[in-house]
C-alpha cells in the first residue's frame, strides 16, 4: 500500500521525469555527435563517388562501369536525404522531448521517394509495385495535409476566453508552424 501510494507521489513522478531527462541528455551527448560523424561520412562517400563517376567519365570507360557508378551515386545521395530527415527527427525528440507525427511523415515521404527514384531509375520494377508505392506516398501526403490543417485549426481555435498571454502565445506558435511550412 505505501509502494502504490509513494509511487502516485508527487516526489516519484518529479524523480521520475528529472531520471528520464537526464538519461535523454546523456544519450544525447552521445548520439549528436555520432549522428554527424554519419552525415560527414556519407558526404565523403557521396565526394568519393562522385570522384569515381567523373574519373569514368573522363576516362571514357565502359558504359557498364559508368553505369554502376553512376547508380551508386545516386543510391549514396539519396541516402544522403534519408539520413538528414532522421537527424531531423532525432533533433525533435531532443528538442521537444516527444516525437512528432509530421516529421516521422516527412521521413517515410522522403524515403518512399528515394525508393520510387531507384525502382525506376534501374529499372527493376512492376506496374504493382508503382501503384503500390503511388497509394502509400498518396496516404502518406494527405495524412501530411490533415495534420498540418487539424494543427493550424486547433491553434486558431477562438471559443472561449483567453487571456492576452494565450493569444499572443497562440500567434507565435501560428507563425512559427507557417514558417516551417514555408521551408
Amino acid at each position: 500500500m505505501k509502494f502504490t501510494k509513494y509511487l502516485s507521489s508527487q516526489e516519484f513522478i518529479y524523480k521520475a521525469v528529472d531520471f528520464y531527462n537526464k538519461f535523454v541528455n546523456f544519450i544525447a551527448i552521445f548520439m549528436i555527435p555520432l549522428l554527424m560523424l554519419t552525415l560527414l561520412i556519407a558526404v565523403g562517400i557521396i565526394l568519393y563517388d562522385l570522384r569515381l563517376f567523373f574519373d569514368y567519365f573522363m576516362n571514357a570507360q565502359v558504359a557498364k562501369e559508368y553505369d554502376k557508378a553512376f547508380k551508386l551515386l545516386v543510391r549514396n545521395i539519396l541516402n544522403f536525404f534519408v539520413l538528414i530527415e532522421l537527424f531531423k527527427v532525432f533533433i525533435d525528440v531532443l528538442e521537444f522531448r516527444r516525437i512528432r507525427k509530421r516529421q516521422i511523415i516527412e521521413a517515410g515521404i522522403v524515403f518512399v521517394v528515394r525508393e520510387i527514384i531507384l525502382m525506376v531509375f534501374e529499372h527493376k520494377f512492376t506496374f504493382a509495385d508503382l501503384v503500390g508505392f503511388g497509394v502509400l506516398l498518396f496516404s502518406l501526403g494527405i495524412t501530411y495535409i490533415l495534420l498540418e490543417k487539424s494543427y493550424l485549426d486547433y491553434l486558431k481555435f477562438e471559443h472561449r476566453g483567453v487571456t492576452e498571454k494565450e493569444k499572443r502565445e497562440r500567434k507565435r506558435l501560428i507563425s512559427q508552424r507557417e514558417e516551417e511550412l514555408e521551408r
